[in-house]
């Protein structure tokens, strides 16, 4: 035999080889059952439904203490492990066992210590933001009684300036802006032609005096300001001629 067709030979043996161990193998996988193990009911799926989440999965982004006698408070800003855009304020005491006020879907603004009613014990003033895109501002102020909290009731001042407008008038999509006057809160909202763009009210706008009362607000007076006026309010600082208390 000659010595090329020996080659020729082994060289077809080996591709023959070769196929006939990828058709076994191939054969061999396409009969194989794989099995994925069933996910364990001792193990939890996460939660995504931060409604129902447990506070194990509500994370801190900033913490304040009120303390207006001999108990410690705290107020905390959260959001959801589960959704980033889920957030919550909540006022609690101190071993976050019990939660007296818990404001959904909000970020805080601003937190202080006020003395409304110049006796030395501070009350608690929370403004929040809404954690969305529709501009919502609230604010809340909170004090203690006999070992309790509770939240001041505003009076119905929408309505009241309300009364000021115009037909062709309206407040359109922004909220009051809020501001101290020495133990007096003022809040003051522009309005706008039927139509304006939200940037820019035309008409001016109305401010609102609160007056506290022990453990209230009562409606002092509503006013109607120029558009001069309006802008200037718009521009004054927070704090007008008050001092307000240091935070623990």
């Amino acid at each position: 035999m000659s010595r090329n067709l020996a080659i020729a030979l082994v060289v077809i043996g080996v591709c023959a080889g070769f196929a006939a161990g990828w058709f076994i193998a191939r054969r061999h996988l396409s009969n194989t059952v794989v099995t994925v193990p069933a996910r364990s009911a001792d193990v939890p799926e996460s939660a995504t439904d931060c409604d129902h989440a447990p506070d194990t999965d509500w994370q801190t982004v900033r913490s304040y203490w009120y303390l207006p006698a001999k108990t410690l408070y705290e107020v905390e800003w959260q959001f959801c492990s589960e959704d980033f855009a889920s957030r919550r304020v909540r006022v609690t005491n101190a071993n976050f066992s019990t939660t007296f006020f818990q404001y959904r879907d909000d970020q805080i603004l601003r937190v202080e210590n006020l003395d409304l009613l110049g006796d030395r014990i501070p009350e608690l003033l929370v403004m929040t933001g809404s954690a969305g895109t529709d501009d919502r501002i609230t604010w809340h102020i909170i004090s203690e009684a006999n070992g309790t909290l509770y939240e001041w009731k505003p009076p119905n001042y929408d309505a009241a300036a309300e009364k000021l407008l115009g037909p062709d008038e309206d407040f359109c999509c922004k909220s009051w802006n809020f501001h101290l006057q020495g133990s007096d809160i003022l809040v003051a909202r522009g309005i706008y032609h039927k139509g304006d763009g939200n940037c820019c009210p035309s008409r001016g706008g109305v401010v609102v005096r609160l007056e506290p009362a022990r453990g209230a607000l009562k409606l002092a007076n509503t006013q109607r300001i120029s558009k001069p006026e309006y802008d200037h309010w718009k521009s004054q600082p927070f704090c007008l001629r008050c001092a307000l208390a240091s935070m623990p």
